[in-house]
């Protein structure tokens, strides 16, 4: 029996929760843990628009990179010519820019340094796939809009293949008596790796 006399519920706000978020994972106060990176690494970030440039230096920056920025693809190649230029271990571009776009970017950088790991911020996830099944190794992206755990946590997720720096278990997967053909095996983990699964 309701009370008529009883205030309404009031709806609870949805909790901001980070891209990559795991339910089985133990909650901490800022998501997963994240020790302070040991090593310094060079992060290219490019975007056309300049409050999304700011706003990713500025999540980037909470961690241990050395970080350079340019407003375009054109201008982030130029910078890749500057005498001096440090290299790239990493860079965070847009996926589409006027001139010279995300994709277009990435190859020249890779072309380049071809340990440079790529990670695409899109809000047109289906235009990375145009003309692709799958992103090769070392790329990765991650959604507009995207909360600053979620940036990290995909950047450190590419970089190191782990978010902290704590022991990671070992994967059952990786026995491989369990598997036949490796091609196979390496495919279905970058598959799941790729949805955040593995």
């Amino acid at each position: 029996m309701t009370d008529a006399t009883a205030p309404p519920k009031r709806e609870l706000p949805i909790p901001n929760i980070p891209l990559i978020h795991r339910p089985n994972d133990v909650p901490s106060q800022s998501s997963l843990s994240r020790p302070p990176l040991a090593n310094r690494t060079r992060v290219l970030i490019v975007d056309d628009e300049q409050p999304v440039l700011k706003l990713v230096v500025r999540i980037i920056g909470n961690d241990n990179y050395e970080i350079r920025e340019a407003d375009s693809g054109v201008a982030a190649a130029r910078l890749l010519d500057e005498p001096g230029f440090p290299g790239v271990d990493m860079l965070i571009t847009d996926l589409m820019m006027p001139g010279m776009n995300g994709r277009e970017l990435a190859a020249l950088v890779r072309h380049r340094y071809p340990a440079a790991r790529v990670l695409f911020v899109t809000g047109f996830a289906d235009h990375l796939f145009t003309g692709l099944h799958e992103l090769g190794d070392g790329e990765s992206f991650i959604e507009k809009p995207f909360g600053a755990e979620g940036l990290l946590e995909a950047a450190r997720l590419l970089m190191f293949g782990h978010i902290s720096n704590a022991e990671v278990p070992a994967d059952k997967r990786d026995d491989e008596a369990q598997w036949e053909d490796n091609r196979l095996r390496s495919k279905i983990l970058r598959v799941l790796k790729r949805w955040k699964l593995a």
